[in-house]
């Protein structure tokens, strides 16, 4: 099976997570992507990842899955519905009960490939084969409960237009309410993120977007609000990292600007 354009990208995230996996020390201990991608013929080096990508993407990956585990402890019947996931493992690291209700969305074709990759999950996890932007799927969602909505890498793909649309969708789906995890990028950080040796490899689009301030987000519905986002050299796995990477990620801390060039957040409705 060939993978095209964003597609594609999820090899990128998939190859930072199993480098990570053979560090030491690993951020996000994700065995299962290491073996995926011994597994995998292709050249992942062609993503040319340096070890800043690889330990950032692996810290997005770590942040997001605290915050989901923190979620379903809260609310153990909320709907986990994780868009784009690509060849992500997160319900396996995450492992919730098997009574929670988790959907894996992305499309067709990435669906078809992780069904056949992955290892099969008990419970009440099911995976769905669909563009993010088709409004049918969600149309067709238990809405009578919260949500968790998992946004990760997925917005720099859509101009903000659609990302607004698809977020004000789901919002108005779920009068029950619920969150938003996701990562955000300035217009600088999008310029230079066209430009990267791992997207050009795949010749992945490149969304645009105007703002990457999560309390810019609250415009997009009265019921969005802005929570938090982490500061990155304070998450428990960062203080075991080598010193210059534990000094990148209190750099980044510090400017607004650096942060701008990748930010997670989370958002309630």
């Amino acid at each position: 099976m060939r993978l095209e354009g964003s597609q594609e990208t999820l090899l990128i995230t998939l190859y930072a997570k199993a480098m990570d996996n053979r560090a030491t020390p690993s951020i996000l201990r994700d065995a299962l992507a290491d073996d995926l991608v011994r597994h995998i013929d292709y050249d992942f080096e062609r993503f040319g990842l340096g070890p800043s990508d690889i330990r950032g993407l692996a810290l997005r990956s770590r942040i997001i899955d605290g915050w989901t585990r923190a979620a379903l402890q809260s609310r153990p019947d909320t709907l986990v519905l994780h868009l784009a996931c690509g060849l992500d493992s997160r319900v396996f690291r995450v492992d919730p009960p098997l009574e929670v209700d988790w959907i894996d969305l992305d499309f067709p074709e990435v669906i078809r490939l992780r069904e056949a990759l992955l290892p099969q999950r008990a419970g009440r996890y099911r995976s769905l084969a669909s563009d993010v932007m088709e409004p049918d799927w969600i149309e067709r969602l238990d809405n009578q409960r919260p949500v968790l909505v998992i946004a990760e890498g997925l917005f720099p793909y859509l101009d903000e237009r659609r990302a607004r649309e698809l977020v004000q969708r789901l919002i108005e789906r779920f009068p029950q309410g619920g969150q938003l995890l996701c990562d955000l990028y300035s217009p600088l950080a999008l310029r230079l993120l066209r430009h990267a040796t791992m997207i050009r490899a795949t010749q992945a689009r490149i969304g645009d977007w105007t703002r990457a301030e999560p309390r810019s987000l609250e415009a997009w519905h009265p019921r969005l609000q802005f929570v938090d986002e982490p500061r990155l050299s304070e998450v428990v796995e960062v203080a075991a990292l080598p010193r210059a990477q534990r000094w990148l990620f209190k750099l980044y801390d510090r400017f607004e600007w650096l942060r701008n060039l990748g930010r997670v957040a989370r958002f309630r409705f």
